[in-house]
């Protein structure tokens, strides 16, 4: 299975929001994949964190998205 490395560097972070910040960036990703169609489970995220840098790794990611059909309709043929 595919893994998904993701490392974010910054200014300096104090140490006392390191933690929660690595956990915050967890779960958006963890949402955004999961709401996208790769099911991502809590046990398959790790995340690391330094004064600088916010990292995350991803296990165990699907292959493939699911096939999604979706229809947009724009203006009227006859619209001015």
């Amino acid at each position: 299975m595919p893994e998904l490395l993701l490392e974010l560097l910054s200014e300096e972070i104090p140490a006392r929001m390191q933690e929660q910040a690595a956990r915050d960036l967890a779960q958006g990703v963890m949402a955004g994949l999961n709401a996208n169609g790769l099911k991502v489970g809590d046990h398959d995220v790790e995340f690391f964190s330094t004064p600088r840098r916010l990292t995350l790794i991803v296990h165990n990611l699907p292959l493939n998205q699911p096939d999604v059909a979706e229809e947009k309709r724009g203006p009227r043929v006859g619209a001015p």
